[in-house]
């Protein structure tokens, strides 16, 4: 009996440590999520409005086709970024994401395309290394003061692998922030771009070029997509580990309670066991006397 009251003690001792660390981890995730979250909803509005005045301008473009908007012949080599986060204890928030990479790649590989993936976050590179899926580049501990610039870097290059011919087409996965207890998988065709061809009202003037307007502007679009998407996975990232670890806490103030209880019944049976030990030793000895 003893050993039993001492093993549940030992295990309410181990989860309280536990709890201790689950409700740290919750401390610092809601404050690096309050941080995220300001970002991401002030940048959405600067996002969206690029994304109108882009959209205006490669619908004006005079020429008929471009490589950029129109695609090309034949698709035989795909690049797929992924954003996962460098971290874990974020429940399902990168299993996910992961999950949908597998889907891309495996419905690619059964038309003998050639999946090239860029991963950002460290789950996304060590999941592809251990499975040895190939790994064109990979982008890790990304912070807020070297987001824009590591989002720069990544657009400038797949828009001149593109153009290279490295990639036919370029796909996006990342996880868009909803609400604190939400946020929705995304995947999308990021190059080429979708033309609109609808009648515009308005006409723009390119100078130089409209060729050289596009290539040097389309890295930029990139830049801020790929910028906000950085924003918006980091925040539901924050999100998933703050709730996760909430989870956590509450599970183990629930288990710490039912330990406990089972504790004191063990205990209050130790106890109940010695007084009638006690009562019938004394009863023998009275009935001797």
């Amino acid at each position: 009996m003893a050993s039993n009251t001492k093993e549940i003690k030992e295990r309410i001792g181990s989860i309280k440590n536990s709890r201790q660390i689950t409700s740290a981890m919750n401390v610092v995730s809601t404050t690096k999520f309050k941080k995220y979250q300001a970002l991401t909803l002030k940048s959405r509005a600067y996002s969206k409005a690029l994304d109108d005045a882009f959209e205006n301008i490669i619908g004006s473009v005079s020429a008929k086709s471009h490589v950029l908007f129109s695609g090309k012949k034949e698709v035989k080599k795909v690049g797929l970024i992924v954003m996962t986060s460098d971290r874990g204890l974020c429940g399902s928030f990168n299993s996910n994401t992961l999950k949908k990479m597998e889907k891309y790649i495996n419905r690619f590989s059964k038309k003998g395309v050639k999946v090239s993936v860029i991963t950002i976050g460290k789950k996304a590179r060590d999941y592809c290394s251990e499975r040895g899926i190939f790994v064109d580049s990979e982008y890790t501990q990304l912070i807020p003061e070297t987001m824009f610039e590591k989002a720069k870097t990544i657009s400038e290059d797949i828009v001149n692998n593109y153009l290279e011919d490295k990639y036919d087409e370029v796909y996006l996965i990342y996880s868009k922030f909803v609400s604190v207890i939400q946020y929705d998988l995304l995947d999308e065709k990021i190059l080429p771009f979708e033309r609109d061809l609808e009648d515009k009202s308005y006409t723009y003037i390119f100078e130089p070029t409209e060729e050289d307007v596009l290539v040097e502007f389309i890295p930029k679009m990139l830049n801020i997509k790929l910028y906000q998407a950085l924003l918006e996975n980091t925040a539901s990232e924050h999100s998933a580990r703050m709730t996760a670890m909430k989870n956590a806490s509450d599970n183990a103030d629930d288990l710490i309670k039912k330990l406990t209880l089972q504790y004191n019944r063990v205990r209050q049976a130790k106890i109940t066991q010695e007084i009638n030990e006690i009562v019938a030793g004394a009863t023998a000895q009275t009935g001797r006397d």
